[in-house]
């Protein structure tokens, strides 16, 4: 009898237990789509003494990728200060665009020209827009771009913050674009792309109050430094 009861009250909890599971199961929201990703940033480090060869790689890349299916921006730059680091921002109609001009005839020759005088891997990071303002119209003198990284435990903080600066910069003395960009495989790795009329009002922006606020937030919940390079939109 005693043996029999047992029986009949494990198979009552297990009987519950699926109960409970079924229901849960059936509350919890399915969970929402990835954000379309139709932007790159690209790094690219090679050996110095090729640096002239991969501008001219670069000029000719850029130029056929402006020509490409679904292109909204595609700008390649030089850093100030170090000649062989350049950078590629790119902007398409979708991640299929995107993913499509990559795997192009153009996209494929130019990596495999370039892969030989890399000193480090090609480094492409496909993004979706965080905050992005209207494509500018002409290009700028002074670029900056810029990668900041959350701690995972700090990323909603931390993904609000970088949003709220983009929306309060734009449009600032000076500025004529401050876009911010989430990564598209690690959503707590944000890029900040800013273009700018001089140095000076790069450099007025930098300690602005809601500059030193933000930078002053970011760095008791940030996962590496704040990389800021400055650039020079390629010719």
């Amino acid at each position: 009898m005693i043996n029999r009861r047992h029986a009949l009250a494990a198979a009552a909890v297990a009987i519950g237990a699926i109960s409970l599971s079924a229901r849960t199961d059936a509350q919890t929201p399915p969970a929402p789509p990835a954000p379309e990703s139709p932007y790159a940033v690209t790094y690219l480090e090679v050996e110095p003494k090729k640096a002239d060869a991969a501008r001219k790689m670069l000029k000719a890349y850029r130029d056929a990728s402006a020509k490409g299916t679904g292109v909204v921006q595609f700008e390649a730059f030089e850093r100030i200060g170090y000649k062989s680091h350049f950078a590629i921002v790119e902007q398409w109609a979708s991640a299929k665009a995107r993913e499509d001009h990559a795997g192009s005839a153009a996209g494929k020759a130019f990596r495999s020209e370039i892969t030989p005088i890399l000193i480090t891997a090609y480094d492409e990071r496909p993004h979706y827009a965080l905050s992005v303002g209207p494509k500018a119209a002409t290009p700028a003198p002074l670029y900056a771009i810029t990668h900041a990284d959350i701690i995972p435990p700090k990323k909603d903080e931390g993904v609000a913050n970088t949003k709220k600066l983009a929306d309060v910069s734009r449009g600032t003395p000076g500025n004529i674009r401050f876009d911010a960009l989430t990564q598209a495989s690690r959503p707590n790795h944000m890029t900040i792309v800013e273009s700018w009329a001089n140095r000076a009002a790069q450099d007025a922006h930098t300690v602005a109050g809601p500059t030193k606020a933000y930078r002053n937030g970011l760095l008791p919940m940030s996962g590496s430094l704040y990389d800021e390079r400055l650039y020079t939109l390629m010719k």
